[in-house]
């Protein structure tokens, strides 16, 4: 979502494929240099080398966007680096940003070249003048990026498969310009180049390809979209290599030879190609550029620093485009071959995991510290053991659909222990999370279920355990659970916590004590609550701080009030912790724990304010519906949260942010 809260686009399956194009179609393809260095010199080799690069353009294309798209994460040392270690993950992700960092050198080069061939005006001017636009399409981020590509990248698509067409059906007399043909050193053959040729353009296509996905209208359009950007690719590139072998010795002579094939065509199909050849590079630099600029943090002095950095790549680039081409671009290549391999690694990693939010590849979320054990026993929010020195507890205990389960497991790991469940302790009220509770409750009667004063309200309201019967129904025809009586007559809670409250689990044979502190986190409801177990310092965090998807994406879901959740995530961030997990998701990596408030407190105003807007906007409820829906609903969260639960809870939110707004406006008049 955009900082002025505005919706991000929706891209389908063409807009993702000419943006995956853009990131290639720079000044070196159109003008035909690239296709001929790295293929052409090859003779009819160089056919065979533009079908093994187009595979994997294709290949490498759509296994970046299911990365992306299954850890919901477009940042470019995630996508890539396997394993999930984070200090590998930054040191690739600003190896990767140097490296296309020379793009914007390379393409201010060619846009200097270009001008002063077809104008005779001075390279520095035209170099400016690339720089410029770069700058402030990069500001408008990746929204400005995207229309961009969409608008311009049908008409240089069409553009240089007319000219080449052209050149190949026209009789044109031979040149008189003649140079021997030799591959450059530092690509010998026509495998090494068709690989390096790969991997230059691999590096600005990975982030590119990874954010379009992330905003794509689903999977299919994200992934599929990646494989039809490569196969126009393959098509434009024969197309192009076949033009040139209509006078190869020509070619070889020229920086921009489809430039000067235009020229022999008619002098205004020159000025015509010569702009459209200034688009491919302005394309390719923004696209290039805009991966660099993610990796800038985000800051009161970003807009600078990006203006800045792509001055001082104009000044580098007035060594020359030739010299760019013919060294630079090899280098670079040998240095991609790192990162390819570390990409496809990668997919395998993430594509054999069944894992929904296998947002850290390497992390197992389900391995929980001691004395945390999991005995959940089905869907829902998670049911978790806590073994004191002497005394138990449970932490939730599910929904009712799979009390028999959660039963069945809590016994397994209190057999021949001696031990029972002394005491329950509820986050909130919602059915998913304490329906089991008349169950359990019978099985182990003396437990001291506790809770906040709200959970205590709720559980005696008629309309509330309505509502969690009801609930409870829906959940278990969803899950196919049959032979169940939903039962609410005896939610109760025993004890009243309050924000501070400690209950003892006994004393440790090293006299260290342990308990369970209970932390009012209003926000996502009322009633919910935080525990944090001591000695260990394992915060089991409540909903208010949202569930944990990936690195990039914490599902909000502020039922009460954004501003609550809010001041809840910053407060517990202020805590002394060693271990965090989050409701529905599990153990967050220790090495994120405090990143992870920093995130949700971005996402929770994100969208609090996306709300607002479409409120400002005067759309109504069902419209603002509607555009939530589109903006956060997936069906992979429907085994997670059925959609009738996400509706409830979008609708809440929705509603508060209206009566919010209404009440600042009646207040102002």
């Amino acid at each position: 979502m955009n900082r002025n809260g505005s919706k991000p686009a929706q891209l389908g399956f063409f807009s993702v494929a000419l943006l995956y194009v853009g990131t290639v179609m720079g000044a070196g393809f159109a003008s035909g240099r690239e296709i001929w260095q790295f293929f052409g010199v090859f003779g009819k080799q160089g056919s065979i080398g533009i079908i093994f690069a187009a595979a994997l353009f294709v290949a490498l294309g759509m296994m970046t966007a299911y990365i992306a798209r299954t850890l919901g994460s477009s940042d470019m040392g995630r996508v890539v680096v396997p394993g999930g270690n984070p200090k590998i993950i930054s040191a690739i992700g600003y190896f990767m940003a140097g490296l296309l960092y020379t793009a914007i050198v390379s393409m201010t080069a060619a846009g200097g070249a270009l001008l002063n061939q077809l104008f005779g005006l001075p390279r520095a001017l035209g170099g400016i003048l690339v720089t410029v636009l770069v700058i402030l399409t990069v500001l408008g981020e990746f929204e400005r990026v995207s229309k961009v590509f969409r608008c311009i990248m049908p008409v240089l698509f069409v553009t240089v498969v007319a000219v080449s067409l052209m050149v190949i059906l026209c009789p044109l007399e031979p040149s008189s310009l003649h140079q021997d043909i030799e591959p450059s050193p530092l690509a010998p053959n026509w495998v090494i180049a068709a690989l390096l040729y790969i991997s230059v353009n691999m590096l600005g296509m990975i982030a590119v390809i990874a954010k379009s996905s992330v905003n794509a209208k689903n999977a299919r359009h994200g992934i599929g979209g990646a494989g039809l950007g490569g196969v126009f690719l393959g098509l434009l590139s024969f197309v192009l290599l076949a033009s040139m072998q209509k006078d190869m010795y020509y070619t070889q002579a020229l920086d921009m030879p489809m430039l000067g094939f235009a020229g022999r065509l008619s002098p205004v199909l020159t000025v015509v190609y010569g702009l459209v050849t200034f688009c491919s590079i302005y394309s390719a630099a923004t696209s290039n550029y805009y991966a660099f600029t993610t990796k800038i943090k985000e800051g009161p002095h970003k807009k600078k620093l990006v203006i800045l950095f792509a001055f001082l790549g104009f000044l580098m680039g007035l060594m020359g485009f030739k010299n760019v081409i013919g060294i630079l671009f090899p280098i670079i290549g040998f240095l991609g071959f790192l990162v390819i391999g570390m990409l496809i690694v990668n997919f395998f990693i993430v594509r054999n995991s069944k894992d929904r939010r296998n947002g850290f590849p390497g992390h197992d979320r389900h391995s929980y510290p001691h004395p945390l054990v999991k005995v959940t026993g089905g869907h829902g929010g998670d049911v978790l053991l806590i073994l004191g020195p002497e005394k138990s507890a449970l932490y939730d205990v599910g929904m009712c659909c799979f009390a028999d389960k959660t039963i069945a497991n809590i016994k397994r790991e209190l057999d021949g222990t001696g031990r029972t469940v002394d005491y329950i302790f509820l986050s909130h009220s919602h059915y998913d999370h304490m329906g089991a509770l008349p169950y359990i409750l019978q099985e182990w009667p003396d437990a001291v279920v506790c809770a906040s004063e709200k959970t205590k309200k709720v559980f005696e309201s008629e309309g509330a355990r309505s509502l969690i019967q009801k609930m409870g129904e829906n959940a278990a025809e969803k899950y196919g659970v049959d032979r169940i009586n939903i039962i609410v007559n005896n939610l109760h809670v025993d004890r009243v916590l309050k924000d501070g409250d400690e209950i003892s689990l006994g004393t440790a044979e090293n006299g260290c004590a342990a308990s369970v502190q209970a932390l009012e986190t209003r926000g996502h409801t009322d009633c919910s609550m935080s525990y944090m177990i001591l000695p260990e310092k394992i915060l089991l965090c409540s909903e208010s701080c949202g569930v944990l998807i990936s690195p990039e994406v914490i599902e909000v879901s502020a039922l009460k009030s954004f501003d609550e959740t809010i001041e809840t995530a910053r407060r517990l961030k202020e805590l002394d912790i060693n271990h965090l997990y989050s409701q529905h998701y599990g153990m967050v990596p220790d090495w994120f724990r405090y990143e992870f408030f920093d995130l949700y407190i971005r996402l929770a105003g994100e969208q609090q304010e996306f709300i607002q807007s479409l409120i400002r906007e005067g759309k109504s409820f069902e419209e603002i519906l509607a555009e939530h829906e589109a903006r956060y609903w997936e069906d992979s969260r429907d085994m997670e949260q059925p959609y009738e639960a996400y509706r409830i809870n979008a609708e809440s939110e929705i509603r508060q942010e209206i009566t919010k707004l209404n009440k600042c406006n009646s207040e102002k008049l």
